[in-house]
């Protein structure tokens, strides 16, 4: 489904994109700042919903508003206001917006007003009998990760009177891949506009975004239903790969301190080292939710061939790092020659976390990472201690 989001303030503009990519499983965002951009960027026939902030920098959102209806008297126009009184809704009613939010709002009221406005079964998001055409709009477009978070968490820390610090945020949340990729897409997106210096971590995502909006975009998260893996058997896949990443990630994060490196990029590296197997699965549930059918031979090709290209796509997507996408690369492939510490460290614990220290590949990375091969001697059958 095609958006058209106008708000000036980036990170509340990045809350609504992960509202909506929550509801509407197929979603395409363009975000702008300006009435002046959005009028640019506003064609009949182009989206099947907007979202415009009331007072923006150089006019006022009812601009928008006019100018859709001069064209369109269909598509659902939800306003976001700062404005409550009775006068400003009767305002925006009369130039035919579809729903009002009034601001502060909560993530639980924008979804339930974008769901009577404009019903999920009526995004108009195109065909879901065709799994190779679903892979590749995935790889293509925005997508948003599983996660395992529960709402009522969410809810409780919102709630707490002594609010968690960033660091305790991550700690907290330092197992869930889902919300780790979108609060460092989030971070990403606003940290180059601001200095330029990429954000690789957690914790520096949720200092960057600020706790608050980081517990409003987790809990987005954790109301979306769509991107949730009801199918036992893709569930249990997603489970495996999951642990497989997180073994990595302990294993990396133990490396990197031996080393004196930065371990927590490593543990986010390994975090994300299964993105593309996790979302080439989601979208197998959307494919089955759509009424498609699936054999395991078919859910092992559809991993075979798309979770690559998948993940190396969505990374960019996700505006990850260069240097944390290295990382990640580096868990299934060195090149030859020259490879730096931090990436045949990354190697070495790959394969440790599948119990291969004995192997003689696994053996001559962890020495040419600068490692003792027999501190990870008994570790073969064993799982890796979290910090």
């Amino acid at each position: 489904m095609n958006t058209l989001i106008l708000e000036d303030d980036l990170l509340m503009a990045e809350l609504l994109e992960t509202i909506l990519a929550g509801i509407y499983p197929r979603l395409s965002a363009d975000i702008v700042t300006s009435v002046e951009e959005a009028g640019n960027k506003w064609q009949p026939g182009r989206y099947q919903l907007v979202i415009c902030d009331w007072n923006l920098p150089d006019g006022s959102g009812l601009e928008l508003v006019r100018q859709i209806r001069k064209d369109d008297r269909e598509v659902a126009v939800l306003m976001i206001s700062g404005r409550n009184d009775r006068e400003s809704v009767l305002a925006a009613a009369h130039h035919g917006i579809s729903g009002f939010v009034s601001k502060p709002f909560s993530v639980e009221m924008v979804r339930d007003r974008l769901k009577t406005i404009l019903p999920p079964e009526q995004d108009g998001d195109g065909d879901h009998s065709d799994l190779e055409a679903m892979l590749k709009a995935a790889c293509e477009g925005h997508f948003q990760l599983p996660t395992t978070l529960a709402p009522a968490d969410i809810l409780e820390l919102m709630e707490r009177t002594d609010p968690l610090d960033a660091n305790q945020l991550a700690e907290r949340w330092r197992d869930e891949t889902g919300l780790t990729t979108r609060l460092l897409d989030v971070a990403n997106r606003n940290s180059f506009r601001r200095s330029g210096e990429p954000v690789s971590t957690l914790s520096e995502a949720i200092r960057l975004v600020g706790t608050r909006m980081s517990l409003d975009i987790a809990l987005g998260l954790a109301l979306d239903n769509t991107h949730a893996l009801s199918d036992a058997g893709l569930r249990e896949r997603a489970e495996a790969f999951q642990h497989q990443s997180e073994d990595v990630a302990h294993y990396a994060q133990a490396m990197f301190r031996q080393l004196r490196l930065p371990a927590n990029e490593a543990f986010t590296a390994g975090l994300l080292s299964r993105a593309g197997e996790l979302v080439v699965l989601s979208v197998l549930q959307q494919y089955l939710a759509g009424g498609g059918s699936l054999t395991d031979e078919r859910i092992e090709q559809a991993l075979k061939d798309w979770s690559q290209p998948c993940g190396n796509r969505l990374k960019v997507q996700w505006r990850l790092p260069l240097e944390l996408r290295e990382l990640i690369g580096a868990i299934y492939f060195l090149p030859r020659g020259g490879a730096k510490q931090d990436r045949i460290a990354m190697r070495a614990a790959a394969l440790v976390a599948q119990g291969r220290v004995a192997e003689p590949e696994c053996q001559r990375l962890l020495r040419f990472a600068g490692l003792d091969p027999d501190d990870f001697a008994d570790t073969a059958d064993t799982e890796p201690e979290a910090d």
